[in-house]
């Protein structure tokens, strides 16, 4: 009887189960009109996918962490809770870490963003990599897949070096006592991309940072990339020694791929007086990786020839600072890119042209008395060497002409343009080269004598140029002229020269010196005619004179 009463209880208890089970399921299925107050399930979509790439190639670089990025939505009737992110790779997956990830839960009528981050390790290799993702949900209500398809790029190594530097200063050169700036310039000379990358410098003792950090950070630096730093520097009076090392500790993500630096400054150098304008961008050719320069083409690579001549002299002066030696004159009145100018061309007279250094005067900035001194000086040793001898003048720097006269001179940077009669007088000038008996003299003039200048005449106001008159010519001279008539002598911004004076170096590089000079003549006229107007839309056309004693045998002299 007991028995008989508990299989009885039993099956009350298994029919009232079933009876339950079967409503339920009843009330799940009819439709949405219908859903119960326990289950209100979520409807997941993925409304958009796409890949983030911090190098913006579009594909996964070794050493980089990117992005599969999707926004889901829920258009359910309930929040989505308990969700996952699931992806499967196949394909170039090899040297990617990925996996699966939990998501906060997404609201109904809310779209969330899913992030699967991915990085690929420096096993990566090249090719392409497929995923196939989805958002599970516990009850089974979670998105259809989707797939992307990224290329995969094998490990590329950066390499941070300090490429150049230049060292500027409006004092001409550098002294004790006095602010001079340093300026590097900082690149990733190889295909792969730097991260966390830090550039710190380290001074001797006696040497302070007057302006800047010492120390500069980046993120990251692409192929090619390039950064220019500026430092404001000073040398303490008691600093003993001439040469002023300086330590630059470059590093980056890996430890393996950057270079340390050490620069050499001395003092009484030459300073430069502009610092240069540096764009940092990232190169976008894949092929081969052009380092950078803080100079302009023809400042680097410049030829040597081994030759020397013992008889040649030149002397070189570049007046690009005169608002500092004037009072009132404001820095539009220098000469831009002057003193770069004769520095340079310096270089080019003991490498491409063989003139020993002892016998290469280079005045940067010259005063009157400067200028006097030295042309007498050399002058007076050409004289000594008589026919054997052979003088090239090079001026950068301003001209002035007589309004009345039309006489030009050439203005020192400490004689204004109310008093150019103090300065030179170009046929006087001329008349003492030729008095030298040299059997060779050249001279170079990158400048205007119409009142004008490379950016602004010594006089603003002058609103009308003076044509000069042409210079008479005696002995074995030369002249080859920036300009003609009323016309100005410009810059070539870009590459940090005067128009002139750069395609004069150009000529000399590209040729070694072996050009006669007809052909560096047709060349300037060509060049500069051309270039002046592509870049500065006016026209300056340089021109070529010479003496009588020479205008049968000039064209064939050459500098080699």
């Amino acid at each position: 009887m007991k028995r008989t009463t508990v299989l009885i209880a039993v099956a009350i208890l298994c029919l009232a189960g079933y009876r339950g089970m079967a409503q339920s399921e009843t009330v799940t299925r009819t439709g949405s009109l219908n859903i119960s107050e326990e289950v209100r399930p979520p409807v997941l979509r993925i409304t958009d996918i796409r890949f983030e790439d911090p190098s913006g190639n579009n594909a996964f670089d070794a050493g980089e962490t990117c992005w599969i990025t999707m926004s889901v939505r829920n258009e359910g009737f309930g929040d989505g809770v308990g969700l996952k992110g699931v992806i499967r790779g196949s394909g170039s997956v090899s040297g990617l870490s990925y996996g699966d990830i939990a998501i906060k839960d997404i609201a109904v009528g809310k779209t969330e963003t899913v992030r699967f981050p991915i990085t690929a390790t420096t096993e990566t290799e090249d090719g392409r990599a497929e995923f196939a993702l989805k958002i599970e949900e516990p009850m089974g209500f979670g998105t259809d897949e989707v797939s992307i398809a990224v290329d995969t790029r094998k490990f590329e190594n950066p390499m941070v070096r300090l490429v150049d530097y230049s060292v500027t200063g409006q004092q001409g050169s550098l002294k004790k006592m006095q602010v001079f700036n340093l300026q590097i310039l900082v690149q990733n000379t190889e295909h792969g991309r730097a991260q966390d990358v830090s550039v710190d410098m380290e001074l001797p003792s006696g040497v302070f940072l007057m302006d800047g950090d010492a120390g500069h950070s980046f993120s990251s630096l692409g192929p090619g990339e390039t950064v220019s730093l500026e430092y404001a520097l000073i040398v303490n009076n008691d600093y003993s020694s001439r040469e002023i090392p300086i330590h630059f500790g470059i590093s980056e993500s890996y430890g393996l791929y950057a270079e340390n630096k050490d620069i050499t400054l001395t003092l009484d150098q030459q300073l430069a007086s502009h610092m240069i304008e540096i764009e940092s961008v990232a190169g976008d050719d894949p092929g081969r990786i052009e380092v950078a320069s803080l100079r302009s083409d023809v400042d680097r690579n410049i030829p040597v020839t081994g030759t020397v001549h013992p008889d040649r002299f030149a002397i070189i002066i570049g007046n690009e600072d005169y608002h500092s030696y004037q009072k009132g004159l404001s820095d539009e009145a220098d000469v831009p890119f002057a003193a770069n100018d004769a520095a340079v061309f310096a270089r080019y007279c003991e490498s491409v042209m063989g003139v020993p250094k002892d016998n290469i005067v280079l005045l940067t900035n010259a005063r009157w008395s400067d200028m006097n001194r030295e042309i007498n000086r050399i002058t007076g040793i050409v004289s000594l060497r008589g026919g054997d001898a052979e003088l090239i003048l090079y001026y950068a720097g301003h001209g002035f002409p007589d309004a009345d006269s039309k006489e030009a001179y050439l203005i020192p940077v400490d004689i204004s343009g109310t008093d150019y009669e103090s300065g030179f007088r170009l046929s006087d000038l001329y008349a003492r080269l030729s008095a030298t008996g040299a059997g060779r003299i050249t001279v170079f003039m990158d400048a205007c004598f119409s009142g004008g200048g490379r950016r602004a005449g010594l006089l603003a106001a002058r609103g009308v140029r003076v044509v000069p008159k042409e210079t008479p010519l005696k002995g074995n001279l030369v002249v080859f002229s920036a300009t003609t008539d009323d016309q100005v002598a410009l810059p070539y911004t870009e590459k940090q020269h005067g128009m002139f004076t750069y395609f004069l170096l150009k000529k000399l590089q590209e040729t070694s010196g072996d050009c006669t000079y007809s052909e560096l003549s047709d060349y300037l006229l060509s060049e500069v005619s051309e270039y002046s107007l592509r870049i500065n839309y006016k026209q300056q056309n340089p021109e070529t004179a010479c003496s009588y004693e020479v205008e049968h045998e000039w064209e064939e002299w050459k500098f080699n």
